[in-house]
């Protein structure tokens, strides 16, 4: 019997939030899942951060208390309109759903909601405008990503994204991988809960070079020394380090063929992490790329800085960021191909 999920899909106004929710119903969406759409606003009259957000919502100083509380019912209204616009075609689908209309800040919502529902996947729609998406990747962004305690999947628009919202179709899946056991969980979770027997999947994996400078600094009888190194050293460290990426490859592309039949190729690339990976994507046309979270590891020393603003603008389609749920992590980690 299939496992039931709870989806907790942010939305707004905009057409990026939209075709978020679109992408979810058609790419990650089971029937065995229950659908959360969540929209939430701050109260009219309330100090804002942001002017944008500030001249939706902030009322002129002198309004009455009729005209504070008319604009109030317009907003929820508001809201309301676009949570039952989405649950209708929920229904239509046939998805169990539910809607919710909150007032205050979206991002500290968002996070609260999907820790109260124990949500499973958490989906924003991304783009230079709308409620949620103006301050997700500021200090809301941050907030997100790091104290979600599901993943989160970051849904950009993109001409290519179309495609996308056709259930019955072949896509191409990057997963990012690196020798932790955290990259690992994101790799199992993807082939659990998003891949499908259609699809085909890239192992990715992006080599940083390891060759040191002609020196190193080693302890030598006067304390630390430096000590040369022969081109031919440095060539070997080389080789060595980037034959062991092959193999790290190697053993999730196995895995891969062992536990399913999802075609899957691997590609080891050299070069700075967000760079690279948003020329994979490009290069494969991925329709999603999933990368886990963790605090060591080539992706994650520089995913929560600036790779996850750098492909959450740039990237040509959905990133999924995964975190373990905690009742799952000590599964993940202890399995087979971690080892």
């Amino acid at each position: 019997m299939a496992t039931t999920r709870k989806l907790v899909v942010a939305v707004d106004e905009t057409e990026s939030s939209q075709v978020a929710f679109l992408w979810v119903l058609h790419n990650l969406a089971r029937h065995s899942d229950h659908i959360v759409i969540f929209n939430a606003a701050p109260y009219v009259g309330s100090q804002f951060s942001d002017a944008d957000i500030a001249n939706e919502y902030l009322l002129p100083s002198l309004a009455s208390e009729q005209v504070a509380e008319a604009a109030e019912k317009e907003v929820t209204e508001r809201s309301m309109s676009i949570v039952n616009r989405c649950l209708a075609k929920c229904q239509e689908l046939g998805f169990s759903c539910e809607g919710e209309v909150v007032k205050g800040e979206p991002g500290s919502w968002i996070i609260d909601e999907s820790e109260r529902l124990d949500a499973d996947v958490v989906v924003v729609g991304c783009r230079e405008a709308g409620l949620i998406t103006r301050t997700l990747f500021g200090s809301v962004g941050e907030n997100v990503l790091h104290n979600a305690l599901c993943p989160v999947v970051i849904v950009r628009p993109a001409e290519k994204l179309q495609d996308s919202l056709v259930t019955e179709r072949s896509r191409n899946i990057v997963i990012a991988v690196d020798d932790s056991k955290e990259a690992a969980g994101a790799f199992v979770w993807a082939l659990q809960n998003f891949c499908r027997v259609t699809d085909k999947v890239t192992i990715y994996h992006v080599h940083k070079s390891s060759v040191p400078s002609i020196t190193s600094s080693v302890t030598g009888e006067f304390g630390i020394e430096d000590v040369y190194l022969t081109p031919d050293t440095t060539d070997e460290m080389e080789v060595k380090a980037l034959t062991d990426s092959e193999k790290l490859v190697e053993k999730f592309m196995s895995y891969v063929s062992d536990e399913s039949k999802i075609s899957c190729q691997g590609m080891v690339v050299t070069g700075q992490t967000e760079e690279m990976i948003c020329k994979g994507l490009v290069g494969l046309e991925a329709d999603a790329v999933v990368l886990g979270t963790h605090e060591k590891g080539v992706v994650a020393r520089t995913f929560l800085g600036s790779v996850s603003d750098y492909l959450a603008h740039e990237s040509p389609c959905p990133v999924i960021v995964v975190k373990q749920k905690k009742d799952s992590a000590a599964k993940s980690s202890s399995h087979k191909h971690t080892s």
